[in-house]
């Protein structure tokens, strides 16, 4: 059939026109014949959707020709053809001239209408090929400037806003816009468009899923990754959910154009043409192009954007630059074109003062080898990769050159100052691991994935009395070791079975025991863990014959002090602890008889028995234990409050401990009621003698110190006045005295309980010691930044103390050319800190003694420093211990300790 063709035709004879359109659309279905009978109204009726005129010759008013003259004014190309009665050559003649389509004259008969329904619809074909060669054309012209806007557009968003602009410039499209897929919200949202139809966006909506909103050309362009049209809006079904928004706009065709690369869909490109079937396969080839375009422009500035990012956010310093050679090709220096900000925070440079500048005068430190190894990337074009000192900046730097061509080149400076001191100071923990696996009492056996042995000390071959060295296990095959050593098992067999079964599993065990033939008893590790090869294996023995027995004899021992344990409890449960169970609503109780019986208390009586237990609580208190006790039942908790009480009007302190139970209709408390008479007045009794021993140091402190500083004087005039042996030693013994009043005031207060703490900052606090220890040699580390919860001046006197010792000890025990001591402070498994020094060390055989009371090595200590380091750890609720540090001096370590 065809597109439909619309006919205008001019006559002024109504029944003519009539026979004419009558037989017109009887020989083409596709025939529309509207009629007018002036040449003014065919003016007035004439629009853009006429694709043929069909004019008489002879009309009152304004004839064909004049007709013909005005139609050509605004619609040069449209079809006109001239049907007259009057037919002449030199009507015929003007009529070409004048620009007619085609000249027919009217005749008799009904093969007239055949001839000129032929006339029109081949007229009408030509003007539709020559309209859409024009149409193609201008999408031609479209591709053109929208490639030209892909190589220029630095953003998807700029890009898509001139894609959207140049499509609707001209037909055929009036309206365009590009959309993406909204997975949470299941619909299609636009991004940007141009056009006459804004307001469509506004009233439609595109689904994703099932339904008749994911039927239309943009779901379908999204799903299928394909371009789908729709030729009429207003004949194809799946449009039925926006016709009407497309029909008001004018819109009588769509295609959507999926915006793809590769795997990968960028969005959907909507355009929509007010003429019905205006895609033809050489369009949609165009606009499939143009999809494939769009996805790799959107490709590229997505990679653009993405390499943008990953320069800018770095850690590593990158810089790009330019080449600059000599006459003969040779580098001579570098223009930096750009740096991300790792460059500017590695170098301290700014990226603004240092594009366009020469390399050399950026970075003064550079040696002419610098300039030469950066020369190769450029020059043989293959990357290079280097280590430079920057001596300025105090940093070594891995250097990796990229060429990008054209005599530019991007490179990388990753900072591995740190890297190398870490690899220098693994070197040192493989030699310390070494030695420590060489001096380990218990065999240690480690095999690979291939269960060659790759490790084994000395220990090993002599819990075995294996004959081979640790070096000749080496490489050995572990399973025909085992074999070889399996006789010496009581169950030789059963070790072997054992083994299969422990690398079957792979899980760890650890402390299982073996009987050997000879008696002895082992004990067997294994640990399963992963190398970068494969996996591995770690089996540790050692001989615990001797801990066997004496866990047995421990065993033993325990058995005994249960058996007492039970008794005491047993004693206890019958005459100083009294369990209760009563609802404070229902006023009952539930107890032992002892209960009763002790505080003289009837169950039978009509108060309730709880009443009449307060009655022997003293007034004084009744009221404090009362409100104790209804807080925790309000709150659902449980309580513990120590008070007195008086059975038979005689006062024993008791401590009532329970729990709050709330399930049920009403609360209900379970405890027990313990007599602690001699444990209070035992407390009452150590709080009066720690009172009287504050105040025996406050004497000691007072009434020792007044004599020492009149003796302190005395000492110095009589040093004034003469010369003698005697006065140096006796000013030392009064100094060593002030030192013993000092820290004998000290250990009596350290040892208090806690009260306040805050978070005190190790560095500075230390910094604050070290100046008060007043020692040239001495060099403090403290590693990090970390404070320790606690009480700030008894922290201060911890560290004062354990500095002067390292610095005491270190004087002591080396001349002064060799007294200098580092003392260092750091964290340690989270847990804790230690302080280590690089002195002479503490032997192990004294570490147990360190802390008592009077200890030193030193002539002139107290023997109080360390003590008083023990008592303001036990105050804090630390524990403290004394080992070898790292270089061999003395390490404390405290535990328990709340890091910040």
């Amino acid at each position: 059939m065809g597109n439909p063709i619309r006919v205008l035709h001019v006559d002024d004879e109504p029944d003519f026109l009539d026979l004419v359109a009558t037989m017109l659309e009887s020989e083409r279905d596709r025939f529309a014949v509207e009629t007018a009978t002036t040449a003014s109204e065919a003016l007035d009726r004439l629009d853009e959707d006429v694709d043929c005129l069909v004019s008489d010759y002879e009309m009152p008013g304004r004839d064909g020709l004049e007709l013909l003259e005005v139609v050509r004014e605004t619609y040069p190309n449209l079809p006109f053809i001239l049907y007259t009665a009057r037919g002449s050559e030199s009507i015929a003649s003007d009529a070409i001239l004048s620009g007619v389509t085609d000249y027919l004259e009217k005749a008799g008969g009904t093969e007239q209408y055949t001839v000129l329904a032929n006339r029109i619809e081949n007229a009408v074909e030509q003007y539709w090929a020559e309209r859409r060669a024009e149409t193609l054309d201008r999408i031609r012209s479209t591709v053109r400037d929208v490639n030209q806007e892909l190589v220029r557009s630095r953003s998807q968003a700029e890009l898509e806003s001139r894609v959207c602009e140049i499509i609707t410039d001209g037909p055929p499209y009036e309206f365009a816009w590009i959309g993406e897929p909204d997975p949470d919200a299941g619909t299609v949202l636009p991004r940007a468009s141009a056009g006459a139809g804004d307001s469509y966006l506004a009233d439609i909506s595109i689904a994703l899923e099932e339904g008749p909103r994911a039927r239309g050309p943009t779901a379908r362009a999204l799903a299928e990754n394909e371009l789908v049209v729709a030729q009429s809006i207003e004949e194809d079904d799946n449009f039925d959910p926006w016709r009407e928004a497309a029909r008001e706009r004018g819109f009588a065709a769509s295609a959507a154009v999926p915006l793809s690369f590769e795997d990968r869909q960028y969005g959907v490109l909507n355009v929509y043409s007010g003429e019905v079937a205006p895609f033809d396969e050489t369009e949609k080839d165009l606009l499939r192009e143009l999809g494939g375009d769009l996805g790799h422009a959107f490709h590229r500035l997505e990679q653009e954007r993405q390499y943008r990012q990953l320069f800018e956010e770095s850690i590593n310093a990158i810089a790009v630059h330019e080449i600059l050679t000599d006459e003969d090709g040779d580098p001579v220096d570098y223009v930096f074109l750009d740096a991300n900000e790792a460059f500017e925070a590695a170098t301290g440079l700014d990226r603004e003062t240092i594009v366009g500048e020469r390399a050399t005068d950026v970075l003064a430190d550079l040696d002419p080898t610098f300039v030469e190894t950066y020369g190769e990337v450029a020059l043989e074009g293959e990357p290079t990769a280097f280590e430079h000192h920057a001596a300025s900046l105090g940093r070594r730097y891995s250097i990796t050159a990229f060429p990008l061509g054209e005599g530019r080149f991007v490179t990388t400076f990753f900072d591995v100052t740190e890297q190398r001191e870490h690899e220098q100071e693994l070197a040192e923990t493989n030699t310390l691991l070494s030695a420590l696996l060489e001096n380990l009492p218990f065999g240690v056996l480690v095999e690979g994935s291939d269960r060659k042995i790759t490790a084994a000390n000395p220990a090993f071959c002599a819990v075995f009395d294996v004959e081979r060295s640790c070096e000749e296990l080496l490489g050995s095959d572990c399973a025909t070791t085992a074999e070889n050593v399996a006789e010496q098992f009581a169950d030789p067999q059963g070790f072997l079975d054992r083994i299969e079964e422990i690398l079957g599993r792979r899980e760890p065990v650890f402390a299982e025991e073996l009987e050997m033939a000879d008696g002895r008893t082992l004990s067997r590790s294994f640990v399963p863990f992963s190398l970068p090869d494969g996996e591995g294996n770690l089996w540790l023995y050692w001989d615990v014959t001797d801990r066997r027995e004496h866990e047995r004899d421990l065993e033993a021992m325990n058995d005994q002090l249960e058996t007492i344990r039970e008794q005491l409890e047993l004693a206890l449960e019958t005459t100083n602890a009294y369990t209760f169970d009563w609802r404070p609503v229902e006023s009952d109780i539930q107890r032992y008889p002892t209960f009763e019986d002790v505080f003289g208390i009837d169950s039978a009586a009509v108060k309730p028995v709880f009443d009449a237990f307060f009655e022997i609580v003293p007034p004084e208190h009744t009221d404090r234990v009362k409100a104790t006790i209804q807080e925790a039942i309000d709150a659902g908790t449980g309580y513990d409050i120590t008070y007195p009480v008086e059975p038979n009007e005689e006062r024993i302190w008791v401590r009532e401990q329970a729990d709050v139970l709330t399930e049920g209709d009403s609360p209900r408390v379970v405890g027990t009621v313990t007599d602690v008479t001699e444990l209070t007045e035992y407390e009452r009794r150590l709080e009066r003698q720690n009172e009287r021993l504050d105040e025996f140091a406050e004497v000691i402190s007072h009434d020792l110190r007044n004599p020492l500083n009149v003796a302190f004087g005395r000492a110095e005039l009589l040093a004034d006045e003469c010369e003698s042996a005697h006065i140096e030693p006796l000013v030392d013994a009064l100094g060593r005295m002030e030192d013993i009043v000092g820290n004998t005031l000290t250990l009596a207060r350290q040892g208090e309980a806690v009260g306040e703490t805050e978070p005190v900052p190790v560095d500075s606090i230390v910094e604050e010691c070290a100046k008060m220890i007043d020692a040239e040699t001495a060099t403090v580390e403290v590693s990090g930044e970390f404070r320790i919860r606690g009480d700030p001046d008894r922290i201060k006197h911890l560290f004062e103390n354990l500095l002067s010792n390292a610095v005491d000890h270190a004087a002591g025990e080396a001349s002064a050319a060799e007294g200098d001591v580092t003392v260092r402070i750091d964290q340690f498994d989270g847990r804790g800190f230690y302080v280590a020094d690089d002195g002479a060390g503490i032997p192990a055989d004294e570490r147990a003694d360190v802390f008592e009371p009077g200890y030193t090595t030193t002539t002139p200590g107290t023997g109080l420093g360390l003590t008083i380091v023990e008592r303001i750890a036990e105050a804090h609720d630390w524990e403290v211990s004394v080992t070898e540090s790292r270089e061999g001096g003395a390490r404390f370590e405290f535990t328990g300790v709340e890091l910040d």
